[in-house]
């Protein structure tokens, strides 16, 4: 995507380039066999030269030379202007003539001729194969294959290759001096061929990204442009450094500016094809703001990559360079799904819970959430382990053969590790909670792989295994954002008419109405994310997000002594001081209230009656 992107963007700064111009100046173009024979030849005089230790030194500037045209070769194979330059029916027609005289050689016992003429079969086999493997490139790439599509081509006829190679010739001893020479020149033509053929299938297998027909298109406009920018420059520049640079920045600047229209475009098609979120403007802004960023963070990584493209060209970037782009790029591809799946997602399965009429458990619509996220985590994980070369299936064969052992000999250590990645993945409590399990009570520190740190409020450091942890109920006090509860039991003397029970219980359910610290059903609640609000016909949003407004105040028991009004209410505050502070006006509030009244607070007495006392005496 990236490559087809780039090639259509250089196109367009090269759209006045005269590239008809220079067809018509070469009207016949080079034939690939030409290339071939080029640099079969190089190999001879390079061979040649390694023999003579007075010119041994020239050999690299043949092989400069020799990269070039590898290189020239590699662009122009997918062309169809220039022909492969094999006539294939006359190589087939020239074989079959050979083998007719290899039958005849065979029957006069003529080793010269029969060594000969299986060199020159060989040496033809070697054009046949190096013709079909071109045009077999020609049919099967096109403009959407990646280099493993060209490595699969390539494999084979290297092996091929690889295989004729392993065969020795050997000469026959009982041959003369001259048909030795000749023969041997012979072997060594085609043994240099050999080798140009396989050294051109290696170098395309190993730089197949430059056969793509992508980057071809990339390199049509691309040299016009760089030309034209050093034209301008001020500057004598051999090469094209500052008009690389000077592209790459413009480039870079054209395709950060292009950022938030492309991901505004994708957003446009993502909503047209989702409809189940339009009746909520709100809820689908915010998808749509949570769904950009990946967009955009993708967009501008694809940026950089493009500039970089620019500076590395003819040659393209270094390979590690290109992986870890690569892993960068799923990593936001695996955001990107996740986003969707977090926003349309949870939107598109709650509408069929709703709509479900046969017993849908909506309780499971979390669960199914989670194992997706799960599964979008752990698929993009293996991807980028085969990304940066590993072996996916060795991986999972060694967890399953040496996991085993692992397993029982680090058994509490699992445990442990496991249970912290359920912790995190519940989101059971978080750095600073204060939370209760068993006899454990404190605010949590920290939670490592193996146990989880608590500060008790005696100041005490206890370090809990994670294991521990998850096999317990956890109470978490800080998962609520309003309502600490206030329950009071407040005791009246039996002498309290009914009247005054009534209208002390009415000014004390008033007094806690009117008062702004308390909380009330018709409180405003917090802004809510957009994940809950598609979530709220499936669970109860007070008392997921902790909003407590129970208000209670009844005359609840006769007791030994006393009647007994109970008041239960919340307080808006969830810290201990300020409930505290809270706490006691009420209570002051209340004394006032029943002082008012003209009633007074039992306490627990006993009454003794006496049926006879014992006369004076």
């Amino acid at each position: 995507m990236k490559k087809i992107i780039f090639s259509f963007a250089i196109m367009i700064f090269g759209v006045f380039a005269p590239i008809s111009l220079k067809a018509l100046d070469n009207p016949d173009f080079i034939d690939l066999y030409v290339i071939l024979k080029q640099i079969d030849q190089i190999n001879q005089v390079i061979d040649t030269y390694k023999k003579d230790p007075h010119k041994s030194q020239e050999t690299a500037l043949y092989a400069d030379q020799k990269n070039d045209l590898m290189k020239e070769l590699a662009t122009k194979i997918v062309s169809h202007k220039e022909k492969i330059g094999i006539n294939i029916e006359q190589n087939k027609t020239d074989q079959e003539k050979i083998k007719q005289k290899l039958q005849v050689s065979e029957q006069t016992k003529d080793i010269y001729a029969l060594m000969s003429d299986k060199i020159s079969l060989d040496s033809l086999w070697l054009d046949q194969s190096m013709y079909e493997f071109l045009e077999k490139l020609r049919k099967k790439i096109d403009f959407f294959s990646q280099k493993d599509d060209v490595v699969k081509i390539v494999s084979p006829y290297l092996l091929q290759f690889a295989q004729k190679k392993a065969q020795k010739y050997s000469l026959p001893t009982e041959l003369k001096e001259a048909q030795k020479h000749t023969l041997q020149t012979q072997l060594n033509h085609y043994q240099t061929k050999l080798e140009t053929y396989m050294e051109i299938l290696s170098y395309i297998q190993k730089n197949a990204q430059e056969v793509l027909p992508q980057n071809a298109a990339m390199n049509i406009g691309m040299e016009w442009v760089l030309e034209k920018i050093d034209h301008y420059i001020p500057l004598n520049t051999s090469n094209l450094g500052i008009a690389k640079v000077i592209l790459s920045l413009v480039m870079l600047m054209i395709l950060l500016g292009c950022r938030k229209i492309v991901a505004r475009i994708i957003m446009k098609l993502i909503d047209f094809f989702i409809k189940f979120t339009r009746h909520n403007q709100e809820i689908q802004n915010k998808i749509r703001n949570d769904i950009i960023a990946p967009i955009s963070a993708f967009l501008l990584i694809w940026s950089f990559a493009i500039a970089l493209d620019i500076l590395y060209y003819p040659n393209f970037p270094s390979p590690k360079i290109e992986v870890w782009f690569g892993v960068v790029y799923i990593a936001l591809i695996a955001w990107f799904v996740i986003s969707l799946l977090k926003g349309y997602g949870t939107a598109f399965i709650t509408t069929i819970a709703q709509k479900s009429t046969d017993g849908f458990r909506k309780e499971v619509i979390n669960l199914i959430l989670k194992i997706l996220y799960f599964i979008v985590i752990v698929f993009a994980l293996l991807v980028i382990l085969k990304h940066l070369g590993f072996n996916i299936s060795a991986i999972v064969a060694s967890l399953g053969i040496g996991g085993l052992a692992v397993a029982l000999a680090v058994k509490d250590m699992l445990a442990n590790f496991f249970a912290s990645v359920m912790l995190l993945f519940d989101n059971s409590f978080s750095q600073g909670d204060w939370i209760v399990c068993g006899d454990i009570e404190g605010s949590v520190v920290e939670m490592g792989l193996r146990r989880t740190t608590i500060r008790t409020f005696d100041n005490a450091m206890l370090f809990v295994p994670n294991s521990e942890l998850a096999n317990k109920s956890i109470r978490n006090w800080n998962r609520r954002k309003v309502g600490r509860r206030i329950k009071m039991s407040v005791g009246l003397t039996y002498d309290s008419t009914r009247e005054q029970l009534q209208k002390c219980v009415k000014e004390i359910r008033e007094m806690l109405l009117n008062n702004p610290n308390i909380s009330k059903d018709t409180d405003e609640r917090g802004s809510i994310d957009y994940q809950l609000i598609v979530k709220k016909d499936i669970i109860s949003m007070d008392d997921y997000l902790g909003y407590k407004s129970t208000l209670f105040v009844f005359v609840d028991e006769f007791a030994d002594s006393s009647i007994n009004i109970l008041i239960y209410c919340f307080t808006k505050t969830v810290v201990w001081g300020e409930f505290l502070k809270v706490q006691e006006e009420v209570m002051l509030e209340i004394m006032r209230i029943v002082q008012a009244d003209g009633l007074s607070f039992a306490f627990p007495s006993q009454s003794v009656y006496v049926e006879s006392l014992p006369k004076p005496a």
